[in-house]
C-alpha cells in the first residue's frame, strides 16, 4: 500500500501543490511554518478525515477560499490503483474512493492505513484514556474485521441507556439495553486483549534497543472490576448510574497503563522519553499490522530530527529502513536525516506552501 500521487487545493497554506512520492523513504525539508507539516497532515487527513492537529476544519481550509480539496492516487498491495477524492467545506463533506460514494471513516481508513508520529504524540501517554484507547482501537480495527460493527453496536446501546439514565427513566427502561452492552463489551473485551498480547513481541522487541536499562509494562484495563462481571455490575450500579445519568462501566472506561520501572510513564521518565516511547508503540503497531495482514500502513513521522537527539536517531531510522514501509519524514535540512540505507528515496523541499522536487 503506498500513496503515489496527492493534488492539494486550499489545506491550509497549501493552495495549489501536485506531489509525487515514491514507494520508499520521502524526505520533506523547510523552514518552520512552511507547510511541511501541513503535507503530512493532508495525507493523514485522506485515512482519518480529521487532522492529527486540530479537531477544527476551519483550521484546514485556507482562509481566501471556502473549501478544500484532495485528489489522491493510491496503489493496493494487490497493484491495483485506485482514485480517492476529498472536497471539505465548512459545512459538508464528500469522499469518493474508486469513484464510489464514501459515507463512513472506517471504509476510507480500511482502504489507506496511515499513521503518524508527531511532536504532540507524547500525549497518548500524558493525555486522557481516551487518546489511548483510540491507539488500541486502531489495532484492533485493522486486524479484526468484526471488531467495527460490534464497536457500533456497544455504542448505540449505551448510548441509549444514557438517554434513559439521564432522563430519569425508570429501572427496568434504563435495563432494556443491558443484555446488548453486556455481550457487545464482552467482545470488545476480548478483542481489545488479544490484540494487545500479540502486540507486546513487536513493541518488547523495540524496548530492548531502546529502554534497555528500564522495565516498560504496557497492560490494559478493561473498564471495569475484573472480579464483577459487567453484567452484574449494570445491575447493582443502576442506581447510581441514574444519579450520575451516564453508565460508569464498560469498554468506554477503558484504560491502558504505561508503567516504567514501576512508575507511571505519565510522570516517572522525561518527555523526551516519553516520545521515545510513543513512537515505538506506533512502530510497533505498523510492524504487526504488516505481519497480521500482509499488507503495509503508510507511516508519518513529523519533525523526526528535533524530537530524538542523533543516536537515537539513527536507532529509530534503522528500524524504519528494515520495515520497508513508505514512510513521510519531515525536517529543516536535509543533512539532518540519514538516508543513505534507502535505495529508493526522494527528497522535497517546502517554501511558503509551495512543494519542489530535490535533486
Amino acid at each position: 500500500m503506498h500513496l503515489m500521487q496527492l493534488q492539494i487545493q486550499n489545506f491550509r497554506n497549501l493552495n495549489n501543490v501536485n506531489f509525487e512520492p515514491v514507494d520508499g523513504v520521502n524526505l520533506i525539508t523547510g523552514l518552520n511554518a512552511s507547510g511541511k507539516t501541513s503535507l503530512l497532515e493532508a495525507i493523514y487527513y485522506l485515512s482519518h478525515l480529521r487532522s492529527f492537529r486540530s479537531h477544527q476544519i476551519s483550521d484546514l481550509i485556507n482562509r481566501q477560499s471556502s473549501q478544500l480539496q484532495l485528489v489522491a492516487q493510491i496503489q493496493t498491495d494487490s497493484d491495483n490503483q485506485i482514485p480517492i477524492g476529498i472536497q471539505r467545506s465548512r459545512n459538508k463533506l464528500e469522499v469518493r474512493a474508486n469513484r464510489q460514494p464514501i459515507k463512513r471513516v472506517a471504509d476510507i481508513a480500511t482502504l489507506f492505513p496511515v499513521l503518524a508520529i508527531h511532536p504532540d504524540s507524547y500525549k497518548l501517554i500524558t493525555g486522557s484514556p481516551s487518546q489511548r484507547r483510540q491507539y488500541l482501537d486502531w489495532g484492533v480495527f485493522h486486524v479484526e474485521h468484526n471488531f467495527f460493527g460490534v464497536w457500533q453496536r456497544f455504542k448505540k446501546a449505551l448510548s441509549q441507556r444514557n438517554a434513559a439514565l439521564k432522563s430519569k427513566q425508570n429501572d427496568a427502561y434504563c435495563s432494556l439495553w443491558d443484555k446488548e452492552l453486556f455481550e457487545m463489551a464482552t467482545h470488545i473485551d476480548n478483542l481489545r486483549n488479544k490484540y494487545l498480547s500479540d502486540l507486546q513481541p513487536y513493541l518488547q522487541e523495540l524496548i530492548s534497543k531502546f529502554f534497555a536499562a528500564h522495565e516498560i509494562e504496557v497492560r490494559y484495563k478493561r473498564g471495569w472490576n475484573s472480579d464483577t462481571g459487567l453484567d452484574q455490575l449494570l445491575k447493582t450500579e443502576l442506581y447510581k448510574d441514574r444519579l450520575k445519568g451516564f453508565t460508569q462501566f464498560g469498554p468506554h472506561r477503558a484504560e491502558l497503563i504505561i508503567k516504567v520501572d514501576g512508575q507511571s510513564a505519565q510522570t516517572g521518565i522525561s518527555r523526551g522519553q516519553q516520545k521515545t516511547l510513543v513512537a515505538l508503540l506506533r512502530l510497533a503497531q505498523a510492524q504487526h499490522f504488516a505481519e497480521c495482514t500482509g499488507r503495509k500502513c503508510v507511516l508519518l513521522y513529523d519533525d523526526l530530527a528535533a524530537e530524538l537527539d542523533s543516536v537515537y536517531r539513527e536507532k529509530i531510522l534503522d528500524v524504519l529502513v528494515n520495515m520497508k514501509i513508505q514512510l513521510f519524514l519531515t525536517a529543516i535540512e536535509v543533512e539532518q536525516v540519514n538516508l543513505s540505507k534507502w535505495a529508493n528515496k526522494k527528497m522535497f523541499h517546502v517554501e511558503q506552501g509551495q512543494v519542489k522536487d530535490l535533486i
